[in-house]
């Protein structure tokens, strides 16, 4: 099941995946009350420091805290590569992350200046740390698999992510904004969206999606070449931004490899080897979906798409994805954490969360995503839209913290005494 086995010494302790999963919703309430106040014209326009705001509560609030959770599980378990102090890497990983995010959207909503220097700080703390210790181990495993070879590529891309986005900090703390700024921030976003985020959920598909869900390989080839392929395009892009090229080319060579990546994931999903319903299978379809019509409308690349481009990329690709994942490792890591303990009977990986309200929460994401959407044509609808993301969350978050408290209650428990389960 995992490439170099896992035992409960690898693993780091419980709490330290959990603190982020549980905070990555927190962030998404404030979003969504962001959004309902937020009057439609200023959200919509990519350029207003409203939206700039709201974009950083998403990356660094939600996309980056379940991804910094999730990598702190899976270097362990997918690449042998394991922190050696996980509990203070994860306090300073985790607050630092929290702070810097609050810090920096309190910049970009309320122009507060000093914020955005203590907010960068943090974030530099959060970000390099991350960073420093996931290039170190991730470079020294030597049994390498295609998902060890996209991470170690993805650990590079959030520290270019890193520098690109304190040079912008810089920039903006000391109002010197060059003529070659918006070449930093397409940049930015670039290493950020398809290096920092897509480039992991690839590495990691090729892991998960045959391992929980019975499922077929990805090809060979595309395994092993197409991460790079990425990467190396992700340069190329740079420089042709910088050099004022037109870059067309390249988004049509990016929209063809995610088009086949989301293919190829939906191929496998759907000719699984054990065809057994699981509700997390509806948040990775629908991903992968967004995924396809996202790239296309990002290909076409109309300006007055960019609103509903961002929707569909963030909240229906991102998001449903990351939604799907944490209501599978949540549950996983309490399973295999109980089970390692001694503990004989413990819930099945289904029995943490009811399914029913991981269904009700996957209505009320996709709800809100169309409404997000329909929003762009009848601007008042971005307020229901707001209300059910905020209510989405919420529910996220209860069905996480449901899972989290079935844990601890069996774990406060001797593992011997068998009426503790009755």
């Amino acid at each position: 099941m995992f490439n170099q086995g896992l035992s409960l010494d690898q693993a780091p302790p419980i709490s330290v995946p959990f603190r982020f999963f549980l905070t990555a919703p927190l962030f998404g309430i404030l979003l969504g009350i962001f959004f309902f106040f937020s009057p439609f014209e200023v959200i919509s326009n990519q350029y207003s420091p409203e939206a700039i705001g709201a974009v950083h509560l998403f990356t660094l609030g939600m996309l980056s805290m379940i991804i910094f959770g999730a990598m702190q599980q899976m270097m362990p378990v997918l690449a042998g590569a394991v922190v050696k102090k996980p509990i203070l890497f994860a306090n300073i990983v985790h607050t630092s992350l929290t702070l810097g995010t609050l810090l920096l959207a309190a910049y970009f909503l309320f122009s507060i200046k000093i914020a955005l220097h203590i907010g960068a700080l943090f974030l530099a703390v959060a970000f390099l740390t991350f960073s420093y210790y996931s290039i170190k181990l991730l470079f020294k495993v030597q049994f390498l698999t295609s998902t060890v070879k996209a991470m170690r590529l993805f650990s590079l891309c959030t520290f270019i992510t890193v520098l690109l986005g304190l040079y912008i900090a810089s920039s903006h703390m000391s109002s010197n904004i060059g003529e070659s700024h918006y070449v930093f921030v397409n940049a930015h976003a670039l290493f950020g969206i398809f290096g920092f985020a897509v480039l992991l959920i690839m590495g990691v598909a090729f892991q998960v999606i045959p391992m929980f869900y019975v499922a077929q390989d990805f090809p060979k080839p595309f395994q092993n070449k197409v991460p790079l392929i990425v990467f190396a395009l992700l340069f190329v892009c740079f420089i042709f931004l910088y050099l004022n090229f037109d870059i067309f080319i390249l988004k049509t060579a990016f929209t063809v490899i995610f088009l086949l990546f989301a293919y190829l994931g939906l191929k496998s999903l759907s000719n699984r080897k054990r065809p057994v319903f699981d509700v997390t299978l509806w948040y990775w379809k629908l991903s992968l979906c967004m995924l396809a019509v996202s790239m296309l409308i990002f290909l076409a690349g109309a300006m007055e798409s960019n609103y509903v481009l961002a929707i569909l990329f963030a909240f229906g690709f991102l998001y449903s994805l990351l939604q799907g994942m944490v209501y599978k490792i949540i549950p996983f890591l309490a399973w295999f954490h109980l089970t390692s303990k001694g503990y004989f009977t413990v819930p099945t990986l289904r029995e943490f969360i009811d399914e029913k309200y991981i269904k009700y929460n996957f209505y009320l994401h996709v709800s809100s995503i169309i409404l997000f959407v329909v929003a762009y044509y009848i601007n008042p609808l971005i307020y229901l839209a707001a209300v059910l993301f905020i209510v989405s969350n919420i529910l996220f978050l209860i069905n996480c913290i449901t899972a989290v408290l079935k844990y601890k209650d069996i774990a406060n428990t001797d593992p011997m005494d068998m009426s503790a389960f009755k």
